[in-house]
């Protein structure tokens, strides 16, 4: 089942499975094959992934997302979905104070470039 979702979701994520409309899902493949059940899962998980945008801070994305290991710093970071380890994304941000410590993070950073949801094995540090 496992293996299904994750087929699923890289599927979703590249705009194979489903319609972009995020109130409706149809599947780009018509079949028997397609769990509608999962594939009403990702749509659900995509809508709330695109809630996160430039503009919004680091507080409201943690909200959604959490941090992830590796390098990163207050300006550069990937961050992980709450629910599942494997849906990432990259975000840029403007610091909140232009004397802030680069490596200090601050709930109130503001995001000014964040990737697509993508899929990706986690990094144990």
């Amino acid at each position: 089942m496992k293996a299904k979702i994750i087929l699923c979701l890289a599927l979703t994520l590249t705009g194979c499975a489903i319609a972009p409309s995020a109130g409706s899902f149809a599947p780009s493949r018509g079949g028997a094959d397609v769990d509608q059940d999962l594939t009403k899962r990702i749509s659900a998980i995509l809508t709330e992934c695109q809630t996160i945008k430039p503009g919004v801070t680091r507080a409201e994305l943690l909200t959604v997302f959490t941090t992830e290991g590796g390098i990163s710093n207050a300006k550069h970071r990937t961050f992980v979905y709450r629910r599942c380890p494997y849906i990432k994304v990259d975000v840029d941000f403007t610091l909140s104070n232009p004397k802030q410590n680069v490596l200090e993070e601050r709930p109130r950073d503001t995001i000014i470039k964040i990737s697509k949801p993508y899929l990706d094995w986690g990094i144990i540090d």
